[in-house]
């Protein structure tokens, strides 16, 4: 190609200045300038060789509606940063990003999550919220190391068993999905600390969540529910139940032992 016609191409110049960035030490510049680039052409992605040593790339608010597969090669990266774009499909090469610790895929148009995201095993947190996902891959299940996990408005209609083998999981915030029940495997979550289950369509409780030793907060807010199992009083580390929009009444004995029952 050409100077004039490298020159010319949308993002040309800001990849050049990353370059420039980088080359200086200078990494917030570097992320800035690289940023505007892929927004103008995201395809320059792949002709970024020099800057595959990053540990983070932020994408965010670029318009990007695919993901180019060459975000592969950053096999660096600890965060992405892909939110609130209109990307479709995340292509299975994610899976190769097995540093990833910090993933940012909210508010897209992902209607599934390719089974190869189970392979990121270092990822701590997860936020795929606001899109059209209808259903999570049981990869999701091999995401050993995940703390956090954030799916509220994904358009989720039921969860994976292998949800429950997420062993070092403590926030779990799945609200304004058309969830209708949940898996009995939520009860292996043993260091879950936070659930948000806020405006859902859940009409029972299944007896599995009171298996949580550690839970502290668990928000049911605006669920249809005709019921709560009768161990939820016993639940030894609930500090704050919210009820509120349920019609339900508020167990007694959480009361009386100081848990906060907001109905």
């Amino acid at each position: 190609m050409a100077v004039a016609e490298a020159e010319a191409r949308p993002g040309a110049a800001h990849l050049a200045q990353a370059l420039l960035h980088e080359r200086a030490g200078r990494r917030a510049d570097t992320l800035v300038a690289l940023r505007e680039a892929v927004a103008l052409d995201p395809a320059i992605l792949d002709e970024a060789v020099e800057l595959r040593g990053l540990d983070r790339l932020y994408l965010h608010e670029t318009g990007l509606e695919a993901v180019p597969p060459s975000i592969a090669r950053f096999t660096r990266l600890r965060v992405l940063d892909l939110g609130h774009n209109r990307i479709r499909a995340l292509p299975d090469a994610i899976g190769s990003l097995r540093d990833l610790d910090v993933l940012y895929i909210h508010d897209n148009q992902l209607s599934l999550l390719p089974a190869s995201i189970g392979e990121l095993t270092a990822l701590t947190y997860l936020n795929a919220g606001e899109n059209l996902l209808t259903a999570l891959p049981a990869s999701v299940g091999d995401l050993a190391s995940l703390v956090e996990l954030r799916l509220q408005h994904a358009g989720l209609t039921a969860l994976p068993p292998s949800i429950g083998k997420l062993s070092l999981l403590r926030e779990l915030h799945l609200r304004g999905n058309p969830l209708t029940e949940l898996p009995d495997t939520i009860g292996d979550l043993r260091d879950l600390r936070h659930l948000d289950l806020r405006e859902n369509r859940l009409a029972t409780l299944p007896d599995a969540v009171t298996r949580l030793p550690r839970l502290r907060l668990l928000d049911l807010r605006a669920n249809p529910l005709d019921h709560l199992p009768t161990a939820i009083e016993t639940m030894p580390a609930l500090e704050k139940l919210d009820l509120r929009w349920t019609g339900l009444p508020a167990p007694a004995a959480l009361r009386a032992r100081g848990c906060i029952v907001l109905d």
